[in-house]
């Protein structure tokens, strides 16, 4: 079987795979999901950054989501990671020699 001509690209993305794309829908849902995710084990980082939009009442939200989370134990997940990335960082790792 003769291969496909490639053209090079700048995602490096081969044209064959580039035809088997998701359709909007698949995209939308797929956006959706990740959102779900976000907000439910990444709300520490929340209040913090919807503050940046100067909008008291989105803060107020985002502090109120980020309590219920915490009392599901949501937040448990993104603490120890901190946590583990700070005591890497504490030994040296990833830092300048």
């Amino acid at each position: 079987m003769p291969r496909e001509p490639t053209s090079p690209v700048a995602d490096a993305i081969p044209p064959r795979l580039r035809r088997k794309g998701g359709t909007p829908r698949q995209v939308l849902a797929l956006t959706l999901i990740g959102t779900l995710a976000l907000g439910l084990f990444a709300s520490r980082d929340l209040p913090s950054w919807t503050e940046r939009f100067e909008i008291p009442a989105l803060s107020r939200l985002a502090a109120t989501w980020d309590g219920a989370m915490a009392a599901l134990g949501l937040t448990r997940p993104h603490e120890t990671l901190r946590a583990a990335v700070a005591r890497l960082i504490e030994v040296g790792w990833g830092g300048k020699d």
